[in-house]
């Protein structure tokens, strides 16, 4: 049963103010039917289950995993947050800095001669990165977006699509990406994949290229973590500024049916999670409503700034919306993030205690 997730707007764990994704705590997905779907389109309020970003990468090591606070990166992946929009003549580079970024998609026709606020309110998004020079920040080379899978247990001839995106045709230099993959808890080398397709973004283009990989007997049959990089290894080409590059539309198949934790195959692989703090919330008290339409068993975990886990509750969540209250808690004033998960859906929100 094919994933469906690349028609889903709203696959994600919502935070009625929230501020900022936290991106220091990535689960593995777990992969359900012979193929996942993943158009980014939900973007908006954090990466989909499995998907993280690197800086610093090499071919052995996975790098610095990037926190959307890292200088000159943005607070969060909202349209409306100053991370937003192609790094065009009308929404330049210096007013969205460097970073991981929610850009409107190279699908869009003419996307490159949007205006700023055009670009902000297209609900067809990328999965983007502006690159910034320096090795202290780790973007050229070293950038890379990762999609860690659980297990690919009895499964084999793994094939990847995806659109390769270049949205800024002010930027001169050329960056050449790679795709690559490992293994374990914490890899320690990279293999190379042959790329069928365009490999540069940048280079004064804007485009949307259509690349695939054949992993062949690579990825065949392993007990996990598995791991699939689109990444920048060697630094950019040539003068000037550096690419905003993107991807979208990314498609992974396999043959043989994978089952999700329960042993039955899900329509989708990230159920919609719906998560609303009710106002601010205080230093021994946080009321939640919650709406899930998968009903089953959630976790919702409380995690301070440097990512240490304050406090985990066990949901088993009925369809409908619900409420849910934590007292005791004895938090400082500050920011928090809460994050609500099951086997096949994790999304991560910030919010506020007074």
């Amino acid at each position: 049963m094919q994933l469906k997730t690349y028609k889903m707007k709203k696959t994600a764990l919502l935070l009625s103010f929230c501020v900022a994704s936290l991106a220091t705590i990535a689960q593995p997905f777990s992969l359900v039917g012979s193929s996942y779907l993943q158009n980014f389109d939900g973007i908006a309020s954090g990466r989909p289950a499995g998907w993280s970003n690197y800086v610093s990468a090499t071919s052995t090591s996975l790098g610095t995993l990037y926190v959307d606070t890292y200088p000159f990166g943005g607070t969060n992946f909202g349209r409306y947050a100053n991370v937003t929009g192609t790094d065009t003549l009308s929404c330049a580079s210096d007013i969205f800095g460097a970073g991981f970024k929610n850009c409107p998609s190279a699908d869009i026709a003419g996307f490159d001669t949007l205006s700023c606020l055009s670009q902000t309110l297209q609900t067809n998004r990328a999965f983007a990165v502006r690159q910034k020079s320096g090795s202290t920040y780790g973007y050229d080379p070293g950038a890379a977006f990762v999609f860690e899978i659980a297990n690919t247990t009895g499964l084999t001839g793994f094939k990847l699509a995806f659109n390769l995106q270049s949205l800024d045709i002010l930027s001169t230099r050329t960056t050449n990406w790679t795709v690559d993959y490992g293994f374990g808890t914490t890899p320690t080398s990279f293999t190379p994949a042959t790329l069928a397709g365009t490999a540069t973004t940048g280079g004064s283009t804007a485009s949307n290229n259509a690349d695939s990989v054949s992993f062949g007997s690579a990825l065949d049959n392993n007990a996990g973590p598995v791991w699939i990089r689109i990444v920048t290894l060697a630094a950019t080409t040539g003068t000037g500024l550096r690419a905003t590059s993107a991807i979208d539309d990314v498609r992974l198949t396999w043959t043989g049916t994978a089952t999700s934790h329960t042993g039955v195959n899900e329509v989708s692989a990230q159920p919609v999670v719906a998560l609303n703090l009710l106002g601010i919330g205080s230093t021994d008290k946080l009321n939640f409503n919650y709406n899930v339409e998968v009903e089953g068993n959630y976790s919702l975990s409380i995690y301070d700034l440097s990512g240490r886990i304050i406090h985990t509750e066990n949901i088993n969540a009925q369809t409908g919306t619900q409420s849910l209250t934590i007292n005791g808690l004895h938090l400082s004033a500050g920011m928090y993030f809460a994050r609500m998960s099951n086997n096949n859906s994790s999304v991560v929100t910030k919010f506020a205690v007074n």
